[in-house]
């Protein structure tokens, strides 16, 4: 990792910045030395909390909405970024983000939501998206500068303030577009890289009326009936016995 790879943080208003700072605090326990770009309209804060920090830059911005990533997040000074969200912890070093993008463009996390019915029916760029192009979640977010990047990065914005009033200022619908519609060669980190919370996952089964009936539906399912299958026995007379055995063997997503 280079002198050139950098943490960002855009926070908006009094809570989101402070909950950013412990983030950021949680983050110099494992990464003591990396340089850390702190975006944010209450730059005071940082004053309050003592911060004596050679590896910081503060920058004060004039955030519309609290979702200001989508209009700063390109204001990135570093030429490798990982931009992480207020209310992230941080609890081991994630150095080796960035030696993805030696190879990507772009690194994420699936989100929950995949294709929301929602807005498929009221959004033709989204719903012309194949379902196993998941959404993302932007709130853990590397990329690397380049021309695939900058023009990612401006379609974002586009589709986030075309469809503003659809989505409610909600930005994984423009991501998703924007991904999608773009050239960039996209990584996708392991789930621990951004572990979401119980209730974030119970909220797709509560709301199937937005998402659809099918939305998280198991595909594939992926595993031996049995370890006797590597001892050369296949016990299983019917397909609808193997359906039942391997569901109630897999785990629950």
């Amino acid at each position: 990792m280079n002198e050139s790879s950098g943490i960002l943080y855009i926070a908006f208003g009094d809570s989101f910045t402070k909950e950013g700072i412990m983030s950021y605090l949680s983050l110099r326990r494992y990464m003591p030395d990396i340089p850390v770009c702190f975006m944010t309209d209450r730059i005071d804060l940082f004053q309050v909390s003592s911060i004596n920090d050679k590896n910081l830059i503060v920058q004060k911005i004039e955030p519309k909405h609290i979702r200001s990533k989508v209009d700063f997040v390109d204001h990135t000074p570093f030429n490798k970024t990982l931009y992480l969200d207020s209310d992230t912890l941080v609890v081991r070093d994630l150095a080796d983000i960035f030696e993805s993008l030696d190879r990507f463009d772009v690194a994420l996390t699936h989100d929950f939501a995949r294709k929301r019915k929602k807005y498929a029916d009221v959004i033709p760029e989204y719903a012309n998206i194949p379902y196993c192009f998941s959404e993302v979640n932007g709130g853990v977010f590397a990329f690397v500068k380049n021309d695939r990047t900058r023009d990612f990065l401006i379609k974002w914005k586009h589709y986030f303030y075309k469809y503003f009033t659809v989505t409610s200022g909600w930005d994984q619908v423009s991501l998703r577009i924007s991904l999608w519609e773009s050239k960039v060669s996209l990584f996708h980190l392991p789930v621990e890289f951004n572990i979401r919370s119980k209730a974030v996952r119970e909220k797709q089964d509560r709301f199937k009326h937005e998402y659809g009936e099918q939305h998280m539906a198991p595909r594939i399912y992926h595993m031996h009936y049995s370890p006797e299958v590597h001892n050369g026995v296949y016990k299983i007379q019917s397909l609808e016995e193997l359906e039942n055995i391997i569901k109630n063997m897999c785990i629950s997503y």
